[in-house]
């Protein structure tokens, strides 16, 4: 084969990959819409640490477990984005204590 035969079989994989990237954020943004109705943080440390040792573990090479985290990391990153400029939430429970509703009772200060 030349080489771009070559780069149309890759055209071709990188047209798959996107359209599966845009299905991913889709599921992701359902997500993000319940736990946004329900008052859960979108970011949750232990079921991103959950994707990304199944998906090493089930790496078949040749990109070493390293490319996979770092790949995968900028997915989760970019759902968490596009979760928060969609409405569905905040990102971090330190984001979340910012967006709570104020106490309608002000302590009145002495004067």
């Amino acid at each position: 084969m030349k080489i771009d035969d070559w780069r149309r079989k890759i055209d071709a994989i990188d047209t798959a990959m996107l359209h599966l990237l845009s299905l991913r954020t889709e599921l992701a943004l359902e997500v993000g819409k319940l736990k946004g109705e329900a008052g859960h943080v979108l970011r949750v440390p232990e079921r991103e640490r959950e994707i990304l040792n199944r998906l090493k573990a089930l790496n078949p090479g040749p990109l070493d477990g390293k490319a996979i985290e770092r790949i995968y990391q900028v997915v989760l990153d970019e759902s968490i984005r596009t979760q928060v400029l969609n409405g569905c939430g905040v990102a971090d429970k330190a984001k979340q204590s910012l967006h709570r509703p104020r106490s309608k009772t002000r302590k009145l200060s002495s004067v």
